[in-house]
Protein backbone atom coordinates (compact mmCIF):
# COMPACT_ATOMS: atom_id res chain seq x y z
CA UNK A 1 0.00 0.00 0.00
CA UNK A 2 2.96 2.13 1.20
CA UNK A 3 4.25 1.18 -2.66
CA UNK A 4 1.33 2.02 -4.34
CA UNK A 5 0.68 5.48 -2.68
CA UNK A 6 4.43 6.69 -3.71
CA UNK A 7 3.80 5.56 -7.09
CA UNK A 8 0.76 7.67 -7.17
CA UNK A 9 2.72 10.67 -5.73
CA UNK A 10 5.60 10.44 -7.85
CA UNK A 11 3.62 9.95 -11.35
CA UNK A 12 0.77 12.50 -10.21
CA UNK A 13 3.77 14.98 -9.50
CA UNK A 14 5.58 13.74 -13.17
CA UNK A 15 2.37 14.40 -15.19
CA UNK A 16 1.63 17.75 -13.22
CA UNK A 17 5.33 19.26 -14.12
CA UNK A 18 5.18 17.67 -17.70
CA UNK A 19 1.83 19.97 -18.15
CA UNK A 20 2.37 22.84 -15.85
CA UNK A 21 6.53 23.37 -17.00
CA UNK A 22 5.76 22.17 -20.99
CA UNK A 23 8.53 20.14 -21.18
CA UNK A 24 9.45 19.58 -24.58
CA UNK A 25 10.42 16.02 -25.89
CA UNK A 26 8.93 14.37 -29.46
CA UNK A 27 5.90 12.25 -28.38
CA UNK A 28 4.76 14.64 -25.71
CA UNK A 29 1.17 13.95 -25.87
CA UNK A 30 1.78 10.31 -25.90
CA UNK A 31 3.90 10.48 -22.86
CA UNK A 32 1.31 12.70 -20.93
CA UNK A 33 -1.11 10.10 -21.78
CA UNK A 34 0.17 7.23 -21.06
CA UNK A 35 1.56 8.90 -17.49
CA UNK A 36 -2.03 10.57 -16.86
CA UNK A 37 -2.79 6.65 -17.53
CA UNK A 38 -0.27 5.20 -14.90
CA UNK A 39 -1.72 7.50 -12.43
CA UNK A 40 -5.22 6.66 -12.72
CA UNK A 41 -4.33 2.84 -12.16
CA UNK A 42 -2.17 3.37 -9.41
CA UNK A 43 -5.11 5.46 -7.27
CA UNK A 44 -7.55 2.64 -8.28
CA UNK A 45 -5.12 0.14 -6.93
CA UNK A 46 -4.62 2.93 -3.94
CA UNK A 47 -8.39 3.18 -3.66
CA UNK A 48 -8.58 -0.86 -3.55
CA UNK A 49 -6.01 -1.39 -1.30
CA UNK A 50 -7.60 1.04 1.05
CA UNK A 51 -11.18 -0.64 0.47
CA UNK A 52 -9.65 -4.47 0.93
CA UNK A 53 -7.92 -2.74 4.35
CA UNK A 54 -11.07 -1.83 5.78
CA UNK A 55 -12.81 -5.13 4.66
CA UNK A 56 -10.26 -7.21 6.40
CA UNK A 57 -10.45 -4.83 9.79
CA UNK A 58 -14.49 -5.58 9.69
CA UNK A 59 -14.23 -9.33 9.41
CA UNK A 60 -11.13 -9.19 12.20
CA UNK A 61 -13.66 -7.25 14.31
CA UNK A 62 -16.41 -9.43 13.65
CA UNK A 63 -14.57 -12.58 14.42
CA UNK A 64 -13.11 -11.40 17.62
CA UNK A 65 -16.72 -10.01 18.81
CA UNK A 66 -17.80 -13.88 18.30
CA UNK A 67 -14.89 -15.19 19.88
CA UNK A 68 -15.88 -13.25 23.04
CA UNK A 69 -19.12 -14.09 23.09
CA UNK A 70 -18.35 -18.05 22.36
CA UNK A 71 -16.00 -17.68 25.87
CA UNK A 72 -18.73 -16.08 27.68
CA UNK A 73 -21.10 -19.19 26.65
CA UNK A 74 -18.01 -21.52 27.44
CA UNK A 75 -17.76 -19.95 30.66
CA UNK A 76 -21.16 -20.18 31.40
CA UNK A 77 -21.08 -23.97 30.27
CA UNK A 78 -18.49 -24.58 32.78
CA UNK A 79 -19.85 -23.23 35.49
CA UNK A 80 -23.26 -24.70 35.32
CA UNK A 81 -21.77 -28.09 35.21
CA UNK A 82 -19.47 -26.87 38.29
CA UNK A 83 -22.97 -26.18 40.56
CA UNK A 84 -24.02 -29.05 38.60
CA UNK A 85 -21.09 -31.50 39.94
CA UNK A 86 -21.43 -29.38 43.45
CA UNK A 87 -18.21 -28.61 43.26
CA UNK A 88 -16.89 -26.05 46.46
CA UNK A 89 -15.19 -22.99 45.24
CA UNK A 90 -11.39 -24.51 45.82
CA UNK A 91 -12.70 -27.35 43.64
CA UNK A 92 -13.57 -25.04 41.01
CA UNK A 93 -10.34 -23.31 41.27
CA UNK A 94 -8.84 -26.63 40.88
CA UNK A 95 -10.80 -27.78 38.33
CA UNK A 96 -10.24 -24.42 36.01
CA UNK A 97 -6.18 -24.85 36.43
CA UNK A 98 -6.62 -28.60 35.09
CA UNK A 99 -8.43 -27.81 32.49
CA UNK A 100 -5.37 -24.88 31.92
CA UNK A 101 -3.20 -27.91 31.66
CA UNK A 102 -1.50 -26.60 34.94
CA UNK A 103 0.88 -29.02 37.43
CA UNK A 104 -0.45 -29.87 40.67
CA UNK A 105 2.47 -28.15 42.02
CA UNK A 106 1.70 -25.15 39.55
CA UNK A 107 -1.83 -25.11 40.99
CA UNK A 108 -0.51 -25.30 44.60
CA UNK A 109 2.17 -22.38 43.88
CA UNK A 110 -0.84 -19.99 42.49
CA UNK A 111 -3.29 -21.46 45.15
CA UNK A 112 -0.86 -20.94 48.33
CA UNK A 113 -1.73 -24.31 48.99
CA UNK A 114 0.39 -27.68 49.98
CA UNK A 115 0.33 -30.21 47.03
CA UNK A 116 -0.99 -32.75 48.44
CA UNK A 117 -4.46 -30.75 48.91
CA UNK A 118 -4.52 -30.37 45.15
CA UNK A 119 -4.33 -33.75 44.54
CA UNK A 120 -7.19 -34.17 46.99
CA UNK A 121 -8.92 -31.44 45.70
CA UNK A 122 -8.45 -33.12 42.17
CA UNK A 123 -9.72 -35.97 42.56
CA UNK A 124 -12.50 -34.59 44.19
CA UNK A 125 -13.12 -32.97 41.43
CA UNK A 126 -13.03 -36.40 39.52
CA UNK A 127 -15.45 -38.59 41.27
CA UNK A 128 -17.98 -35.80 41.38
CA UNK A 129 -17.57 -35.39 37.11
CA UNK A 130 -17.52 -39.25 37.09
CA UNK A 131 -14.22 -38.92 35.36
CA UNK A 132 -11.06 -40.76 35.78
CA UNK A 133 -8.58 -38.31 35.48
CA UNK A 134 -7.37 -35.18 34.05
CA UNK A 135 -7.90 -35.94 29.73
CA UNK A 136 -11.82 -37.37 30.81
CA UNK A 137 -12.33 -33.74 32.31
CA UNK A 138 -10.79 -32.24 29.68
CA UNK A 139 -12.51 -34.20 27.25
CA UNK A 140 -15.89 -33.38 28.72
CA UNK A 141 -15.06 -29.59 28.23
CA UNK A 142 -13.87 -30.80 25.13
CA UNK A 143 -16.97 -32.29 23.77
CA UNK A 144 -19.41 -29.32 24.94
CA UNK A 145 -17.41 -26.65 23.24
CA UNK A 146 -17.30 -28.52 19.63
CA UNK A 147 -20.92 -30.14 20.27
CA UNK A 148 -21.99 -27.88 17.17
CA UNK A 149 -19.01 -28.47 14.93
CA UNK A 150 -20.12 -31.21 12.48
CA UNK A 151 -17.36 -33.77 11.09
CA UNK A 152 -17.24 -34.21 7.38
Amino acid sequence: MILSTVCTAFFALDVFGDIVLGRDFPNENIHNIFELFVVILSLGAFIFHIRELNLFFKHHHKINDQMRVASGEFAEVIGALFDEWKLTPAEKDVAIFLIKGMSFSEIALARKAKEGTVKAQSNAVYRKANVKGRHELLALFLDELLSDVSVK
